[in-house]
Protein backbone atom coordinates (compact mmCIF):
# COMPACT_ATOMS: atom_id res chain seq x y z
CA UNK A 1 0.00 0.00 0.00
CA UNK A 2 1.20 3.62 -0.83
CA UNK A 3 1.76 5.35 2.62
CA UNK A 4 1.65 8.54 0.65
CA UNK A 5 -2.06 8.04 0.57
CA UNK A 6 -2.67 7.65 4.11
CA UNK A 7 -0.96 11.08 5.32
CA UNK A 8 -3.54 13.63 4.50
CA UNK A 9 -5.98 11.02 6.78
CA UNK A 10 -3.25 10.55 9.23
CA UNK A 11 -2.63 14.33 9.80
CA UNK A 12 -6.23 15.26 9.66
CA UNK A 13 -6.99 12.57 12.45
CA UNK A 14 -4.09 14.36 14.05
CA UNK A 15 -5.71 17.40 13.95
CA UNK A 16 -8.61 16.78 15.77
CA UNK A 17 -7.13 14.59 18.48
CA UNK A 18 -5.09 17.34 19.35
CA UNK A 19 -5.75 19.39 22.40
CA UNK A 20 -4.99 22.59 23.72
CA UNK A 21 -3.69 24.33 25.91
CA UNK A 22 -4.89 26.25 28.98
CA UNK A 23 -3.38 29.24 27.62
CA UNK A 24 -4.58 28.72 24.08
CA UNK A 25 -8.65 28.44 25.19
CA UNK A 26 -7.86 31.26 28.05
CA UNK A 27 -6.62 33.46 24.42
CA UNK A 28 -9.63 32.33 22.72
CA UNK A 29 -12.01 33.59 25.69
CA UNK A 30 -10.16 36.75 25.92
CA UNK A 31 -10.10 37.26 21.79
CA UNK A 32 -13.72 36.86 21.92
CA UNK A 33 -14.67 38.24 25.35
CA UNK A 34 -13.47 41.17 25.74
CA UNK A 35 -13.90 43.16 22.50
CA UNK A 36 -17.87 42.84 23.55
CA UNK A 37 -17.25 44.65 27.08
CA UNK A 38 -15.44 47.53 24.57
CA UNK A 39 -18.51 47.80 21.97
CA UNK A 40 -21.05 47.52 24.64
CA UNK A 41 -19.44 50.28 27.26
CA UNK A 42 -16.58 51.86 25.25
CA UNK A 43 -17.91 52.27 21.62
CA UNK A 44 -21.38 52.97 22.11
CA UNK A 45 -21.20 55.52 25.20
CA UNK A 46 -19.03 57.26 21.89
CA UNK A 47 -21.98 56.61 19.92
CA UNK A 48 -24.72 57.96 21.49
CA UNK A 49 -23.79 61.82 20.99
CA UNK A 50 -23.00 61.04 17.60
CA UNK A 51 -25.34 58.47 16.10
CA UNK A 52 -29.11 59.65 16.05
CA UNK A 53 -30.80 56.23 17.49
CA UNK A 54 -32.49 54.87 21.02
CA UNK A 55 -29.25 53.90 23.22
CA UNK A 56 -30.44 50.54 23.18
CA UNK A 57 -30.32 50.10 19.69
CA UNK A 58 -26.91 51.40 19.04
CA UNK A 59 -25.96 48.84 22.04
CA UNK A 60 -28.01 46.49 20.27
CA UNK A 61 -25.97 46.71 16.66
CA UNK A 62 -22.18 46.95 18.46
CA UNK A 63 -23.44 43.74 20.40
CA UNK A 64 -24.20 42.04 16.30
CA UNK A 65 -21.08 43.42 15.75
CA UNK A 66 -19.25 41.56 18.25
CA UNK A 67 -20.90 37.74 17.69
CA UNK A 68 -19.70 38.94 13.32
CA UNK A 69 -16.39 39.53 14.78
CA UNK A 70 -16.40 35.72 16.81
CA UNK A 71 -17.75 34.27 13.34
CA UNK A 72 -14.38 35.81 11.68
CA UNK A 73 -12.28 34.71 15.12
CA UNK A 74 -13.42 31.25 14.86
CA UNK A 75 -12.42 31.17 10.89
CA UNK A 76 -9.12 32.93 11.67
CA UNK A 77 -8.63 29.69 14.18
CA UNK A 78 -9.23 27.14 11.28
CA UNK A 79 -7.26 28.53 9.31
CA UNK A 80 -4.13 28.76 11.72
CA UNK A 81 -4.93 25.17 12.91
CA UNK A 82 -4.83 24.15 8.59
CA UNK A 83 -8.15 23.42 7.93
CA UNK A 84 -10.15 24.40 4.94
CA UNK A 85 -13.02 26.40 5.29
CA UNK A 86 -16.37 23.66 4.01
CA UNK A 87 -18.73 21.99 5.32
CA UNK A 88 -16.72 18.79 6.31
CA UNK A 89 -14.43 20.99 8.26
CA UNK A 90 -17.18 22.22 10.32
CA UNK A 91 -18.89 18.27 10.55
CA UNK A 92 -15.50 16.80 12.03
CA UNK A 93 -13.61 19.92 13.97
CA UNK A 94 -17.28 21.76 15.01
CA UNK A 95 -18.78 18.23 15.78
CA UNK A 96 -21.73 19.44 14.06
CA UNK A 97 -23.08 15.92 13.37
CA UNK A 98 -25.76 13.25 14.30
CA UNK A 99 -25.59 13.07 18.20
CA UNK A 100 -23.21 9.62 19.02
CA UNK A 101 -24.70 7.15 21.77
CA UNK A 102 -21.66 7.57 24.34
CA UNK A 103 -22.11 3.52 25.26
CA UNK A 104 -21.99 2.27 21.69
CA UNK A 105 -20.73 4.70 19.68
CA UNK A 106 -23.54 4.56 17.27
CA UNK A 107 -24.16 8.16 15.86
CA UNK A 108 -28.45 8.66 15.64
CA UNK A 109 -31.13 11.13 14.95
CA UNK A 110 -33.26 9.76 17.09
CA UNK A 111 -30.49 11.22 20.52
CA UNK A 112 -31.79 14.70 19.36
CA UNK A 113 -34.63 13.71 21.26
CA UNK A 114 -32.52 13.88 24.32
CA UNK A 115 -32.52 17.59 23.52
CA UNK A 116 -36.32 17.84 25.52
CA UNK A 117 -35.57 17.17 28.66
CA UNK A 118 -32.42 20.13 28.05
CA UNK A 119 -35.14 22.71 26.72
CA UNK A 120 -37.43 21.87 29.82
CA UNK A 121 -34.32 22.42 32.29
CA UNK A 122 -33.61 25.92 30.22
CA UNK A 123 -36.80 27.07 30.58
CA UNK A 124 -37.88 26.26 34.31
CA UNK A 125 -34.25 28.25 35.08
CA UNK A 126 -35.05 31.27 32.98
CA UNK A 127 -38.69 31.66 34.24
CA UNK A 128 -37.03 31.27 37.76
CA UNK A 129 -39.63 28.80 39.07
CA UNK A 130 -36.88 25.96 40.13
CA UNK A 131 -36.23 27.49 43.39
CA UNK A 132 -32.48 28.61 42.62
CA UNK A 133 -31.55 32.03 44.68
CA UNK A 134 -30.66 34.79 42.15
CA UNK A 135 -27.06 33.79 41.55
CA UNK A 136 -26.26 37.16 39.46
CA UNK A 137 -27.06 39.43 42.73
CA UNK A 138 -23.78 38.22 43.86
CA UNK A 139 -22.26 40.71 41.38
CA UNK A 140 -24.78 43.52 41.22
CA UNK A 141 -22.93 45.92 43.82
CA UNK A 142 -19.72 45.66 41.22
CA UNK A 143 -21.88 46.23 38.34
CA UNK A 144 -24.44 48.85 39.48
CA UNK A 145 -22.65 52.03 38.03
CA UNK A 146 -22.47 50.19 34.55
CA UNK A 147 -25.28 51.01 32.11
CA UNK A 148 -27.15 48.18 31.47
CA UNK A 149 -29.52 48.04 28.46
CA UNK A 150 -33.00 46.05 28.58
CA UNK A 151 -34.45 44.63 25.34
CA UNK A 152 -37.89 44.98 27.21
CA UNK A 153 -37.97 48.58 26.62
CA UNK A 154 -38.80 47.70 23.56
CA UNK A 155 -42.12 46.75 24.25
CA UNK A 156 -43.65 50.57 23.34
CA UNK A 157 -46.05 52.21 20.80
CA UNK A 158 -42.43 53.79 19.30
CA UNK A 159 -41.75 50.65 17.89
CA UNK A 160 -45.06 49.27 16.54
CA UNK A 161 -44.92 48.95 13.00
CA UNK A 162 -40.59 49.21 13.03
CA UNK A 163 -40.16 45.65 10.89
CA UNK A 164 -36.63 47.14 10.61
CA UNK A 165 -35.74 45.98 14.42
CA UNK A 166 -37.15 42.36 12.94
CA UNK A 167 -34.34 42.18 10.33
CA UNK A 168 -31.72 43.02 13.44
CA UNK A 169 -33.05 40.33 15.36
CA UNK A 170 -32.96 38.09 12.44
CA UNK A 171 -29.13 39.22 12.72
CA UNK A 172 -28.58 38.62 15.79
CA UNK A 173 -30.19 35.27 15.64
CA UNK A 174 -27.88 33.65 13.50
CA UNK A 175 -24.67 35.31 14.64
CA UNK A 176 -25.88 34.44 18.46
CA UNK A 177 -27.22 31.16 18.17
CA UNK A 178 -25.04 29.42 15.20
CA UNK A 179 -21.93 32.03 13.86
CA UNK A 180 -21.22 33.60 16.56
CA UNK A 181 -21.38 32.19 20.23
CA UNK A 182 -22.34 28.70 19.46
CA UNK A 183 -19.25 28.17 16.73
CA UNK A 184 -16.81 29.45 18.72
CA UNK A 185 -17.59 27.96 22.66
CA UNK A 186 -18.96 24.77 21.44
CA UNK A 187 -17.53 24.15 18.14
CA UNK A 188 -14.57 25.47 18.44
CA UNK A 189 -13.77 25.15 21.96
CA UNK A 190 -15.36 22.28 23.62
CA UNK A 191 -14.01 19.51 21.70
CA UNK A 192 -10.79 20.94 22.16
CA UNK A 193 -10.63 21.17 26.05
CA UNK A 194 -10.85 17.56 27.49
CA UNK A 195 -6.77 17.65 27.45
CA UNK A 196 -7.01 20.48 30.06
CA UNK A 197 -9.74 19.57 31.83
CA UNK A 198 -10.82 16.26 31.51
CA UNK A 199 -14.05 14.91 32.14
CA UNK A 200 -15.22 18.37 33.37
CA UNK A 201 -14.13 19.92 30.29
CA UNK A 202 -18.23 21.08 29.95
CA UNK A 203 -18.02 22.61 32.95
CA UNK A 204 -15.38 24.88 32.10
CA UNK A 205 -16.72 25.66 29.17
CA UNK A 206 -19.68 26.74 30.62
CA UNK A 207 -17.96 29.25 33.06
CA UNK A 208 -16.03 30.16 30.42
CA UNK A 209 -19.12 31.35 28.61
CA UNK A 210 -20.98 33.04 31.02
CA UNK A 211 -17.75 35.35 31.81
CA UNK A 212 -17.77 35.83 28.49
CA UNK A 213 -20.91 38.22 29.02
CA UNK A 214 -18.43 41.03 30.33
CA UNK A 215 -21.20 43.30 27.80
CA UNK A 216 -24.35 41.68 29.59
CA UNK A 217 -22.51 41.53 32.92
CA UNK A 218 -25.69 41.07 34.71
CA UNK A 219 -26.06 37.57 33.96
CA UNK A 220 -22.61 36.38 34.11
CA UNK A 221 -22.75 34.75 37.63
CA UNK A 222 -26.06 32.57 36.76
CA UNK A 223 -25.15 32.06 33.11
CA UNK A 224 -21.56 30.32 34.41
CA UNK A 225 -23.05 28.36 36.83
CA UNK A 226 -26.24 27.09 35.24
CA UNK A 227 -25.82 27.34 31.49
CA UNK A 228 -22.77 26.21 31.24
CA UNK A 229 -24.79 22.94 31.88
CA UNK A 230 -28.22 23.28 30.03
CA UNK A 231 -25.83 24.06 26.75
CA UNK A 232 -22.30 22.28 27.10
CA UNK A 233 -23.15 19.11 29.09
CA UNK A 234 -25.45 17.56 26.18
CA UNK A 235 -23.22 18.70 23.09
CA UNK A 236 -19.97 17.22 24.56
CA UNK A 237 -22.17 13.91 25.97
CA UNK A 238 -23.35 13.19 22.58
CA UNK A 239 -20.53 14.36 20.24
CA UNK A 240 -22.71 16.67 18.50
CA UNK A 241 -22.80 20.70 18.37
CA UNK A 242 -26.10 20.32 17.28
CA UNK A 243 -27.29 19.77 20.89
CA UNK A 244 -26.88 23.32 22.20
CA UNK A 245 -28.09 24.99 18.93
CA UNK A 246 -31.08 23.52 19.37
CA UNK A 247 -31.69 24.27 22.98
CA UNK A 248 -29.51 27.53 23.14
CA UNK A 249 -31.73 28.35 19.51
CA UNK A 250 -35.07 27.43 20.81
CA UNK A 251 -34.55 31.19 23.16
CA UNK A 252 -33.69 32.92 19.79
CA UNK A 253 -37.50 31.57 18.66
CA UNK A 254 -38.93 33.13 22.08
CA UNK A 255 -37.57 36.34 21.49
CA UNK A 256 -38.33 36.40 17.45
CA UNK A 257 -42.39 35.85 18.86
CA UNK A 258 -41.58 39.09 21.22
CA UNK A 259 -40.56 40.99 18.36
CA UNK A 260 -43.34 40.22 16.37
CA UNK A 261 -45.55 41.11 19.04
CA UNK A 262 -44.05 44.19 19.58
CA UNK A 263 -43.73 45.76 15.91
CA UNK A 264 -47.48 44.29 15.96
CA UNK A 265 -48.43 46.21 18.68
CA UNK A 266 -49.32 42.81 21.13
CA UNK A 267 -47.10 43.09 23.44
Amino acid sequence: MDNKNLDPVLSSSSQLDEQYSLKKILLIWFLSATPMAVLAFVITPILLPIVHLPPLIIYWIAVIVGLMWQFILSLIILKTEGYDLNWTTIQNRLKYQKPINPKTGKSSNWLFLWVIPFIVLSALLQSGVTGFPDLDRIIAPLIQRLTQYDMSTLATADYKGAWWILGLFLVTMVFNYFLGEEFIYRGILLPKMNGVFGKWDWLANGVLFGFYHLHKPQIIVSTALLFGFVFAFPSRYFQSSWMAFIVHGLEGLLGLIIVLGIILGTT
